[in-house]
């Protein structure tokens, strides 16, 4: 099963792979491959990114001082 905890992040794309960074603690919390992805969806400020079948990452841009960050909430179960 899932968490729900929400944590700053970047978010990296590639043609292969989509991935959240946790950089204070440097390292991947979360990650699946393009062709996993099955959909997405806006939510207010947030984007919903379905993957594998049917989980969600759910991440949202936060400003701090001037500089863009990402924060990421995991959702879904398996």
């Amino acid at each position: 099963f899932g968490s729900a905890e929400e944590i700053p992040c970047v978010l990296g794309i590639s043609n292969e792979l989509v991935v959240l960074v946790d950089l204070g603690a440097k390292e991947v919390v979360f990650h699946c491959f393009t062709g996993d992805v099955i959909g997405w969806s806006a939510e207010g400020a947030a984007l919903r990114i379905y993957h594998g079948r049917g989980d969600l990452v759910s991440v949202r841009a936060i400003s701090s001082a001037g500089s863009s960050a990402g924060s990421a909430s995991d959702e879904g179960g398996a």
